[in-house]
């Protein structure tokens, strides 16, 4: 099936309907149409045109107030958390006060972690950037690729790095494991002193609140130069 001459969207037929009707008024007894033909086009040309331009003037009014909606928003609930913020630090304020106001109300007795809760976790992804001379900024965590969006899974508190010297060419075999550091945000920079390449390898494993530790994930590998 071809494509339809009558545009879909309202603002393409708004305008091909105007030049349509313009030009049935100018030749509509060559195309063996009648003058009530012409006039009913007119006619209803002209009622689209008044309910098409009432439906844009609706819709610009509504964004421009959906736009004073959201401004006010943000005005009466920056006021709304400075009274709440304000009452809450109030030595007489209780529990009661904070659920009438509908507000979080502290909880007493957090309900403890289970032990294993870090086990089962997915480990962090460990990303490397090793464009810096003589050092390695290591990003770890959900997404390590996006920092702005790398926030831990609750009841985590961050990162172990461990590294490892990694055999290239001549050297001597892979080193062991190695602590690096616990980390609580991404990214870490781990900086070397050294006179020529070398290569290492990195792996990271969550902590835990009890500093507990989850099981390693994929590891990363990059060459220093110094």
């Amino acid at each position: 099936m071809g494509k339809d001459y009558i545009p879909f969207k309202d603002a393409e037929f708004n305008q091909w309907l105007g030049g349509f009707t313009k030009y049935i008024e100018n030749h509509y007894a060559e195309l063996g149409l009648t003058a009530a033909d012409k006039d009913n086009l007119v006619a209803a040309n002209t009622a689209w045109k008044a309910d098409y331009q009432a439906h844009m003037t609706a819709k610009s009014a509504a964004r421009t107030a959906k736009g004073t909606k959201d401004q006010t928003r943000d005005t009466t609930e920056s006021l709304a958390r400075s009274i709440a913020q304000r009452s809450t630090v109030y030595p007489g304020t209780t529990d009661g006060h904070r659920t009438g106001m509908g507000i979080t109300v502290p909880d007493t007795s957090p309900t403890p972690t289970a032990p294993e809760y870090v086990a089962t976790l997915d480990p962090p992804l460990v990303l490397l950037d090793w464009s810096q001379r003589g050092q390695v900024t290591v990003h770890f965590g959900v997404y390590p690729a996006n920092e702005k969006n790398n926030s831990k899974p609750a009841d985590i508190v961050g990162v172990r790095i461990s590294y490892r010297t990694v055999p290239t060419g001549r050297q001597a075999e892979t080193g062991p494991w190695q602590f690096l550091a616990d980390d609580t945000n991404s990214p870490y920079i781990h900086s070397f002193a050294i006179t020529e390449p070398i290569t290492v390898e990195y792996r990271a494993q969550w902590i835990d609140k009890k500093m507990r530790l989850g099981s390693f994930g994929q590891t990363a590998k990059c060459t220093v130069t110094p």
